[in-house]
């Protein structure tokens, strides 16, 4: 651990600081591109979107009928996509909370969904294996992706749109081509599953996150293992860049929130967010606060120059 800062954070229970309502793990969070709205999804099968200033709710978006593992905000900000072990992405309308479309496909849960830079498709990560790609206005699959051997759990678009990066319970972390749907590159290295998997931006790089316990740094040329970050102490649930790629925030089973310096390599926060794991890691679009949530169904925002806890 090199020059980490080790911080206890705060627990209220009158929801000043807290962002309190579901009723079951939070899985996954979302913020709106002005920063202003924060979307969480749950166990309770329910969506949750919150007025980030006052940290009050504001809308209950309900409608599938098994948990929600993943939410994804298109790049206009108009859609949020959902993921659920119901089998079912549903898009909605996030502005007034409606129900658009329901896309069937996967035979089995759906773990990760993410939108193509220019909105137009939808990558989805489901435990049949496989990795979808949506034409949002058909609402039809126009490629599959095959190649992992167990659930996938992840799944992000590239920067360019013309690769999707997934990660998977099979140890490994794939590069796609979208338009053929080739695997680029198997980036190999993790000794347990891969929860997560993102672009460093335009960087020709990518981090993963899993739960042998570590972050790891990919190049995505040559798929080589660049470095490997190793203050979790649990496995790593979750993982977010920020908007300046440099940055990255990681969860872990012991409630850890931990601040990365990816040109250094090196941890510049860590926070005990909360008392149970955290499943869900999200950073504002300015990268000074992060968000986090996890199996104690609570959300909590961060300051991240001193790792104390937001209150409005």
């Amino acid at each position: 651990m090199i020059g980490v800062v080790i911080l206890f954070g705060l627990s209220t229970s009158n929801g000043h600081c807290d962002m309190i309502g579901h009723e079951g793990f939070v899985n996954s969070l979302q913020v709106d591109n002005r920063g202003t709205v924060l979307v969480s999804a749950s166990w309770d099968t329910s969506i949750r979107t919150w007025n980030i200033s006052s940290h009050t709710p504001l809308q209950i978006l309900d409608g599938h009928i098994m948990s929600i593992n993943d939410i994804a905000i298109s790049p206009n900000g108009l859609l949020l996509a959902s993921a659920s072990w119901d089998h079912s992405i549903y898009l909605w309308n996030l502005a007034t909370g409606e129900k658009i479309s329901e896309l069937l496909h996967h035979k089995d849960a759906v773990y990760g969904v993410d939108f193509a830079p220019d909105g137009g498709s939808l990558a989805s990560a489901s435990w049949d294996y496989t990795v979808k790609l949506w034409n949002i206005e058909t609402e039809e699959v126009f490629r599959t992706l095959r190649g992992h051997r167990a659930n996938v759990m992840s799944v992000e678009y590239g920067p360019l749109g013309n690769t999707v990066l997934s990660a998977s319970y099979d140890t490994t972390v794939r590069l796609w081509d979208t338009d053929s749907g080739t695997t680029l590159k198997v980036l190999r290295g993790h000794t347990h599953s891969v929860n997560a998997a993102s672009y460093l931006g335009e960087s020709g790089r990518a981090a993963s996150a899993s739960t042998d316990q570590t972050v790891r740094l990919w190049d995505l040329e040559t798929g080589t293992e660049l470095q490997r970050l190793t203050d979790h102490s649990n496995y790593v649930t979750s993982l977010a860049i920020s908007n300046d790629p440099l940055l990255s925030i990681s969860g872990d089973g012991d409630g850890y929130l931990v601040l990365w310096d990816l040109q250094n390599f090196t941890t510049k926060l860590k926070v005990k967010a909360h008392t149970s794991a955290i499943w869900a890691v999200a950073f504002s679009p300015d990268s000074q606060t992060a968000f986090t949530a996890g199996s104690d169904q609570i959300i909590r925002e961060w300051d991240l120059s001193n790792g104390e806890s937001i209150s409005p």
